[in-house]
């Protein structure tokens, strides 16, 4: 269940009497409300959302209640509760990303940096004007309000829009009033219809602000969240988070407009015949620091038989010159600057998150796309199997993978296998979904004295794609070590991956 059903209020809009005149005063009011938030440095808020019930429905109507608090660009926590889907969390220290839902308690993790805009937009959280793909039929002025919250008076003008869809989609007008703050921008109330969820019918809204705090008046302590201790881990595609484009998978690579810091342009057809891994990236992004060595590395791994290509997602060529300057004379640094993309190719990609690597096939394919710091064995098997057509030859070693020496007693010398502490469930891909493939895919791993698993082999393929979660997935596993008496000792073992539609 996506996340977004917290405030699925937000996406409906009512029917009204659409005046196609567009005040400059209002449209800029709105254009400025629906950017308001992401310019703040910092605030918390609460939010309360009261949907009432359709005509001839029994009840009052309920609640939706939200708790904000955002240090930008990407510390956040968010919480929220809704009949439907209970409590929702949403936690960014800037390294992790986490999700967490109460229905099913459940959680997903990305080691990530996802922008605070964008997790709001995740979540439909707050109370911002409709987002910039909109089209502003008309805007008015209707009046200048206060409003008071925790005894604050915040200035407002009210308007009224009515909007449509994307240029050029058809769409119904969709009417809304908002409160706009005049010193920051941020709709503090809204008032409009919806078709709640699980309904066929609108139902008047009113989405209020009930605590604002930003800037020197925020709480600038640290803020977390604690995962319940029974809750169970699955991939982030499973819970449905919208940070990359999984419709791409299986298709061909889709035509980005790569350039060089030099300004030449990068044609990715040159590449056919070898697997391409583009790994997206910022200079702001922690996680995206930490993955810089593992890059360095697998590129030197992997040789010739693969492209990596970095690209950065939101520099501008001096910035990305000036920065490679700095950070050249590193241990690792990069042997050149990465490419770039442009804004337009990110939105088509969908992508939200930072890291990010997608993988091309030989055939110009695109086999995974996924966010977060991968880790090395991952992306070295990633890799491997892309390059070629067949599954790798088992190796040579199972088990224990040293001899032991030393000890007189030979009991000591029998070795107790690795213990599985820990999975994550990788989760289908929408096209085996489709084509409902069923089956295993049989790894070779090693696990090591830390109980981590690395040297990840595939023995037995299934389909690209989940050939491809299944290799993230147990890179992801954790185990506790096999042992020799009371050593720890590392130890190839089997692993594997099983998918059903059921």
């Amino acid at each position: 269940m996506r996340l977004a059903v917290i405030f699925t209020a937000l996406a409906g809009l009512a029917w009204g009497e659409i005046n196609p005149q567009i005040e400059p005063e209002a449209e800029k009011l709105y254009h400025r409300a629906s950017i308001a938030l992401h310019q703040l440095p910092a605030y918390e808020m609460d939010v309360e959302t009261t949907l009432a019930r359709p005509h001839n429905e029994p009840g009052l109507g309920f609640h939706i209640l939200a708790t904000v608090a955002v240090r930008q660009p990407d510390k956040v926590l968010i919480s929220g509760s809704t009949p439907f889907a209970g409590q929702t969390t949403v936690y960014s220290d800037g390294h992790t990303s986490l999700f967490w839902q109460e229905s099913t308690n459940q959680f997903a993790k990305i080691e990530a940096a996802i922008p605070a805009n964008m997790l709001l937009r995740l979540t439909d959280l707050t109370p911002e004007s409709e987002p910039v793909e909109q089209t502003l039929v008309s805007a008015k002025m209707l009046r200048s309000e206060e409003i008071y919250l925790e005894g604050e008076r915040f200035d407002c003008k009210v308007i009224q829009v009515a909007t449509t869809g994307r240029e050029g989609v058809k769409a119904d007008p969709r009417l809304r009033t908002l409160w706009i703050d005049t010193k920051t921008g941020v709709a503090l109330r809204q008032q409009t219809d919806v078709v709640p969820p699980g309904l066929t019918v609108e139902v008047p809204a009113s989405i209020d602000v009930t605590r604002f705090h930003y800037g020197s008046h925020t709480n600038d302590g640290n803020f977390a969240f604690i995962v319940p201790a029974d809750a169970t881990e699955v991939d982030w595609h499973q819970m449905d988070l919208a940070v990359t484009h999984r419709g791409l998978i299986g298709s061909p690579a889709p035509p980005l407009h790569l350039t060089t810091v030099e300004g030449r342009t990068l044609d990715l057809s040159r590449f056919k015949g070898k697997p391409v891994l583009l790994h997206f990236e910022t200079t702001w992004c922690k996680p995206c620091d930490d993955a810089d060595p593992i890059i360095s590395s697998v590129t030197k791994t992997m040789g010739n038989e693969a492209r990596i290509l970095r690209v950065d997602v939101d520099e501008s060529a001096d910035a990305l010159l000036a920065d490679f300057s700095k950070s050249a004379a590193q241990p690792g640094a990069p042997a050149r600057p990465p490419l770039m993309v442009t804004a337009a190719d990110v939105e088509s990609l969908g992508l939200k998150a930072w890291p990010a690597n997608m993988l091309i096939s030989r055939e110009g394919k695109v086999l995974s796309f996924d966010a977060g710091r991968a880790s090395e064995a991952a992306l070295v098997a990633l890799l491997r199997n892309a390059a070629s057509p067949d599954a790798e030859p088992p190796p040579q070693t199972w088990g224990a993978t040293e001899p032991h020496r030393g000890l007189r007693n030979q009991s000591h010398d029998k070795v107790v296998p690795p213990e599985l502490l820990y999975k994550v469930d990788p989760g289908y891909t929408i096209e085996a979904q489709k084509a409902k493939i069923s089956g295993t895919v049989m790894l070779a791993i090693l696990v090591g004295t830390d109980g981590k698993v690395s040297d990840i082999h595939v023995l037995e393929k299934l389909e690209p794609g989940l050939d491809a979660r299944a290799i993230n997935a147990v890179s992801k596993w954790r185990f506790k070590p096999a042992m020799r008496g009371d050593a720890p000792v590392a130890f190839r073992a089997r692993a594997g991956v099983s998918f059903s539609e059921h």
